[in-house]
This record gives structure tokens, sequence and C-alpha cells, in this order.
């Protein structure tokens, strides 16, 4: 239902036509604060950046890829997961960006922006080969609709444990809003060790492990 909200509610938004170009770090700096994910993105290979009236109001930032991403076997299968790893992660760096950040100023959300600076990046990748991970694409589906496929993942081995866990205790993920259930703490302290997570809310953070879990979306050059 939210989700059919959502869509009706971005057909009947006029879309905002901004200005494309490339941009630099400066461009992600005041715009960052806004991004789920904290801290830097990795190495960035590109930035662009989309302009209103003289002002950046998005950016989009693509890095080199991480070595270890268990979506593409089931992308490209065969690819990238020979024997020979230091051959996979040079092909891997010929061939794969990863759009690591797409950051839209509040003011402008809900105008189209990110799938335009997308489709701007896909219009012209400097890799054959684009991929992403995106936590909220349930919520914010701007990847497909310009122009990525979704790769549906089986659960991580730490997710998969937790949710056993959870069902042996007859719990669900549900029951993790409301903190640590007794006697799962060592199992939550684990799981949030294979994530190498820290902090003090890790009931929610599994919370939304266990029941919104990364989309990977991928790309290939010429594709439609």
């Amino acid at each position: 239902m939210a989700d059919t909200l959502l869509r009706r509610f971005t057909e009947l938004t006029p879309a905002l036509e901004p200005t494309i170009k490339p941009g630099t770090l400066d461009d992600l700096k005041p715009l960052a604060r806004f991004h789920y994910a904290a801290g830097r993105p990795g190495p960035v290979s590109r930035i662009l950046r989309a302009i209103d009236d003289g002002v950046t109001i998005a950016v989009l930032v693509a890095s080199m890829p991480t070595l270890n991403g268990r979506w593409r076997a089931i992308a490209w299968p065969g690819e990238y997961d020979s024997p020979d790893k230091r051959a996979n992660a040079r092909r891997l760096n010929s061939e794969v960006r990863v759009i690591s950040r797409v950051i839209v100023d509040p003011r402008y959300r809900g105008l189209g922006i990110a799938v335009q600076l997308v489709r701007a990046y896909l219009d012209d990748p400097p890799t054959p080969r684009t991929e992403a991970l995106a936590a909220m694409a349930h919520a914010c589906p701007f990847f497909e609709r310009a122009g990525m496929r979704r790769v549906t993942l089986p659960p991580s081995k730490a997710d998969a444990k937790l949710a056993r866990i959870l069902e042996a205790h007859s719990l669900t993920a549900g029951d993790l809003l409301h903190g640590v259930p007794s006697g799962l703490g060592p199992a939550l302290r684990t799981w949030a060790s294979a994530r190498k997570l820290k902090g003090t809310d890790i009931a929610a953070r599994a919370f939304a492990a266990l029941t919104h879990p990364p989309v990977a979306l991928v790309h290939d050059r010429g594709a439609s």
C-alpha cells in the first residue's frame, strides 16, 4: 500500500529538470549529512551534481567496487568468482563501478532528481557494468526507475542464524523493536560482530536488517 501511494505521489508531482554536470568532493560535503550511511564512500571515481538556479541540490557518487559482493554471482554468474582472486580483482576494477551515494537536498525530494542523476550516469558510464546497494530500495526505488535491475539476495549467514534463533525462542523480528529480548544478548552481539557493527542500537539495527535487507541493483552498459 505504501509503495502504491509513493508511486502515485511521484507520478502526480511535477518533475524538476536541473542541469547535471561533473562535480567534486566539495559538492558532496554540504549534502553528506542527509544520507543515511555515515562516513565517506569508498575511493571515489566520479561525481555528478544536479544544479538548479546555480545551486547544487543533489549529488551522485560513483566509487571503486568492493572485492567481495555476493550479489555478483547472481547478477553475472561466473564472471568474477574464478579461483584466481587477483585476476578477479583486476577485472572488477576494470569493469565495475558502484553508485555509492545519491543524495538529494530534502527540499527537492519527490521531484525525480535522483532518477535523473542515475540515468545521466548510466547514459555515459566509465565501465561496462554498474552496481549499487540500496538499504532503502523498497521505499525509494529510483535505481530501478532509472533502468537498473534488482538482484534478489538470499539472507546472509549472520541474518539467517539470527532469524533461526528468534524462531527457536518463539520471537519475530518485530520483538526487537522493544529492545533486546531476554536471553538474546549474546546472539545479538555475535550478529553485530559478524556485521562489524558497533553501538547501542543493535536490536533496532537487527530488526531493520531482517525486515528490509539491502537490495543489490546492477546495470550493463547498453542495456535498455
